[in-house]
């Protein structure tokens, strides 16, 4: 799409008439004769022409200019990223079969006066399985191992959860006949008051289950035992990638519950407790759903059979596409569709190849252009799509070797296949944006009915919605881009190209060879790039998992560098190091101030000091490697309204009390707000 060009002056012909004609009347009021036959008007009107040529040309430069070139350097708006979530499917009751919740399944936000519904559907299928408990064993060490799957029977026995003598690292094991991943597991256990000294409330166990790259902690939805005292149910939140795994020889889905070391003041077991009976069910799933809405069964029209054809989708802006995803041509009524393969431009592009361009800010699809020579001969960039032929966007299935097949005759019927799209069927998606970005709990209402599912929820806050790029975000881009030529040579070139390659990257760091000791230098060749996502409210404290780059916005970039990197070069992407600082401070206020006022001022202050985005001296983030000082954080708090003086401050590293003047940061490190405690008096 041509970048848009602003209009320096919009004064038409008749305008610059009428504005003349007002003025009449005050630099010559003896003039009242003002129709179209006096002399007068005749003057007014040629000039009035010969102005507004003036203005047409004015409406070129320089702005016009310089998007223009712009566009000659490749320059195009970033298309909007959606947000995403996970979705909780509850079911009406323990299922006994195998659920199915398809893939494309429809939830919403409830609409209100003030705003807007917004639509999230679910990225793959979820499958609730009906658990079936196999195997129970214990253990001390985790490598001798007592089967206590007989126990379990009808038969009035019991077993000891961690052992005659519990003590930190006893666990016992439940090992499940079929992957449960995803799934809400509701374990129904009874058992008997003998885990006496320990908490009900606060029990030391830890809920597990195992990952191919190991055991990975669960998500505890409510403990009804009281750490294993009486009968009830434990609700667990399973892992999305649970493995099978060989345990004592016993091949299963596992998950364990091990007794943790106490934290200060946390009652232990002085008893170990017993268990009599255990069941399982499963009471629904967790599935990703991303802000989008599903376009089906759109015809773009027919080909003209002319080079550099364009036609625009109903719906903009238009998504990443998934795999499968692309325009489809069928030339005539009884032939087979053909899919035809996106490409970023046509400057590689042969007569032959079948290529499109699509703009996902404004949804235009182009077709190859035929360009003329200096010598004359026409060179057709791209395949034209023969005359008459039917255009539409699709979803088709690979066949043999990954090339995608076409099917004859008639169109498939569309829906086939369930919501997750079948063959044939034609649809994109469109979204995205900063409306998605909607908080934990409002994504309620089902639009998609699911038989056995009763409600959904969103447990957390959907995050990662941007909106398309500005016109402005996208001059400040220009001069990069052409300094770095599409080719990643320097630290500034890797930096800026791992920006260009998601809009979802806030910030990228090139860590070179020299920035480090010899001792932990990378290897010859080997260029590390570390990336900071967006993050939707950067000035409030960051969780962890919101600096976490999602893994397909990690293959995005690692994809894009590669096709720009020299050829000798090996880029490999890495988190920063974050370091989390925790600043307690005791504040004297003037009086008359208002102590709440001036102690959450002071806080928003330290979150947007201390932050890898908005923070440092400059407020456009932390800068990589920087040292920080005991004496900014009080440059930082004196700063505050209503403060009279500051009378103690002290800074630590999270998890490690010890106060510090000076915290050292590593090359590729940033620091990071912690929970602050701040007192005002």
């Amino acid at each position: 799409m041509a970048l848009p060009t602003p209009n320096l002056d919009d004064r038409r012909f008749q305008d610059i008439v009428d504005e003349a004609k007002r003025l009449i009347p005050r630099y010559c009021p003896e003039w009242t004769d003002h129709n179209v036959s006096d002399p007068g008007v005749t003057l007014i009107e040629l000039f009035a022409w010969m102005t507004e040529m003036l203005i047409y040309r004015l409406n070129q430069v320089p702005d016009k200019n310089f998007i223009t070139f712009m566009e000659l350097i490749g320059t195009r708006l970033q298309p909007p990223a959606a947000a995403s979530t996970e979705l909780t499917f509850w079911l009406s009751s323990p299922p006994a079969i195998p659920i199915s919740v398809p893939a494309g399944t429809q939830a919403a936000t409830m609409q209100t006066a003030a705003e807007a519904s917004v639509e999230f559907r679910t990225d793959d299928e979820l499958i609730v399985f009906p658990p079936e408990l196999r195997f129970c064993l214990t253990t001390g060490d985790e490598r001798v191992f007592e089967d206590q799957t007989w126990t379990l029977g009808p038969e009035d026995e019991a077993f000891l959860a961690f052992g005659a003598e519990p003590r930190p690292g006893n666990a016992f094991y439940i090992g499940f006949a079929a992957n449960i991943s995803r799934n809400i597991l509701s374990l129904n256990l009874d058992c008997t008051i003998e885990g006496i000294g320990v908490d009900p409330s606060n029990p030391p166990l830890v809920w597990e289950a195992w990952q191919n790259d190991g055991w990975v902690d669960l998500e505890l939805e409510r403990d009804e035992t009281g750490g294993f005292n009486k009968p009830g149910r434990v609700i667990l939140y399973m892992s999305p990638r649970m493995a099978r795994q060989d345990v004592a020889g016993k091949s299963g889905f596992w998950i364990r519950c091990r007794h943790t070391p106490p934290e200060p003041g946390q009652p232990t077991y002085s008893a170990s407790p017993q268990i009599r009976a255990m069941t399982a069910d499963t009471l629904g799933g967790m599935v990703s759903a991303t802000h989008a809405t599903m376009i089906s069964d759109e015809i773009l029209g027919r080909s003209s059979g002319r080079p550099g054809q364009q036609f625009y989708l109903e719906h903009a802006p238009v998504l990443p596409r998934r795999p499968g995803e692309s325009i489809m041509i069928r030339e005539h009524e009884d032939g087979p569709w053909e899919a035809w393969i996106e490409v970023g431009d046509f400057s590689k592009s042969g007569r032959q190849d079948m290529h499109y361009v699509l703009d996902s800010v404004s949804g235009e699809i182009m077709f190859g252009p035929s360009i003329r020579e200096p010598d004359g001969y026409e060179r057709q960039y791209g395949a034209i799509p023969a005359r008459n032929g039917l255009i539409r966007f699709s979803r088709y299935r690979s066949g043999g070797g990954g090339r995608p097949q076409g099917w004859g005759g008639a169109d498939p019927p569309l829906g086939g296949g369930g919501p997750a799209g079948g063959r044939g069927v034609s649809r994109y998606r469109s979204g995205g944006g900063a409306a998605g970005n909607v908080g934990a709990g409002t994504i309620t209402r089902l639009r998609s009915a699911v038989p056995y599912v009763d409600r959904v929820i969103n447990r957390r806050r959907a995050e990662g919605g941007l909106d398309a790029e500005t016109l402005d975000r996208a001059r400040l881009r220009a001069p990069q881009m052409l300094r770095s030529r599409d080719r990643a040579v320097t630290a500034e070139d890797y930096e800026f190209l791992a920006r260009e390659a998601s809009s979802r990257v806030a910030r990228a760091f090139c860590l070179q060879p020299r920035a480090l000791d010899q001792a932990g230098a990378p290897s010859p060749g080997v260029v590390t790039i570390s990336l900071v996502p967006f993050v939707n409210r950067p000035d409030e404290y960051i969780p962890a998992d919101q600096l976490r780059v999602a893994p397909d916005v990690v293959q995005d970039v690692q994809g894009y560098l590669d096709e720009r990197r020299l050829l000798t070069t090996v880029v490999r992407i890495e988190p920063p190091e974050y370091i989390r600082v925790s600043v307690t401070a005791s504040i004297k206020a003037r009086p008359m101030a208002s102590l709440e006022t001036v102690r959450r001022d002071a806080l928003d202050r330290l979150f947007r000091f201390l932050n890898p985005l908005i923070g440092g001296e400059h407020g456009d983030g932390w800068p990589f490697g920087r040292d920080l000082y005991i004496s900014e954080i009080y440059t930082v708090l004196q700063g505050t309204p209503g403060i009279g003086y500051i009378d103690q401050v002290s800074m630590a590293i999270e998890g490690d009390q010890q106060p510090q003047t000076r915290i050292s940061v590593p090359p590729n490190g940033l620091i990071v707000s912690a929970e602050h405690r701040v007192s005002v008096e």
